[in-house]
């Protein structure tokens, strides 16, 4: 059939340059399910708490000297439920889009440079959790972009981003550390012979102790009780990476089962 004449023919719509990098379609995570009421809870609990231990230090003047801080932590956890509404997460070969209500961010993993954990540290009367929150991925513009996986599957979200951004980078870094060069990251910087942290250096041969837990790495020297350093997962660049070279080159090492599956 011949177009009308006075009617020009339908132009499909293209799509932007970076969805045509993006690869095929693998997966779509939605908000998890109760996360909302999950939030506002630990929000109620921590104002509770704090209300509560006010009370017994100082009575109602502590109660009340204590409940700003319990709203603000209430308000805090209770925005971040208000926040993911509506979050949807797509996963693809070569990138991820950040779908919410206000727009969509797009990443193509090939403009990533670096890879930062985003950890959420509670305390609460039965103790201290860590959990990964997010990914902030920076591009080679200096663009960041936050990723949350605090949606359903969100684990195998986060486990992508690593393994096409921060993975492909190891043979690199054990090829440089057994040439003699030094990386650093962030705070930190290690070669074959140790490592410096802040400035302050030890020998690989020195530690006794390396532990992986609570989204942090722990260094000992002569005892295992008290740390000589500790380094936040959250404070370096490419945080598996640093972790797998650490754990390679220190003498004795301990992980906890929850972040053995992320740091290897």
């Amino acid at each position: 059939m011949q177009p009308h004449p006075f009617r020009q023919p339908a132009e499909r719509p293209t799509a932007p340059p970076e969805d045509q990098r993006l690869g095929e379609l693998r997966s779509v995570h939605g908000q998890r399910r109760n996360f909302a009421l999950f939030q506002v809870a630990r929000g109620a609990l921590l104002l509770v708490f704090t209300s509560v231990i006010g009370a017994v230090i100082a009575g109602w003047q502590g109660f009340f000297l204590s409940l700003p801080f319990g709203l603000a932590g209430f308000a805090v956890l209770a925005s971040a439920a208000l926040r993911h509404r509506g979050l949807r997460i797509e996963l693809h070969d070569r990138g991820v889009v950040v779908a919410r209500r206000e727009g969509r961010d797009v990443v193509v993993f090939d403009d990533v440079d670096e890879v930062w954990f985003d950890l959420d540290r509670s305390s609460t009367p039965f103790g201290s959790f860590v959990f990964l929150r997010g990914v902030r991925l920076v591009e080679h513009s200096g663009a960041q972009r936050s990723v949350p996986v605090e949606v359903a599957d969100g684990q195998e979200v986060a486990r992508r981003i690593l393994l096409c951004c921060s993975h492909p980078l190891m043979d690199d870094a054990r090829r440089a550390i057994k040439e003699g060069e030094a990386l650093t990251f962030g705070p930190v910087r290690l070669d074959g012979q140790g490592i410096a942290i802040r400035g302050h250096h030890v020998a690989w041969s020195a530690l006794s102790l390396v532990r992986l837990q609570s989204g942090r790495v722990a260094f000992f020297r002569g005892q295992t009780v008290f740390p000589w350093k500790t380094v936040g997962l959250d404070r370096v660049p490419h945080p598996t990476v640093f972790a797998r070279l650490v754990t390679e080159r220190a003498p004795r090492v301990e992980r906890d089962d929850v972040w053995a599956a992320w740091t290897g």
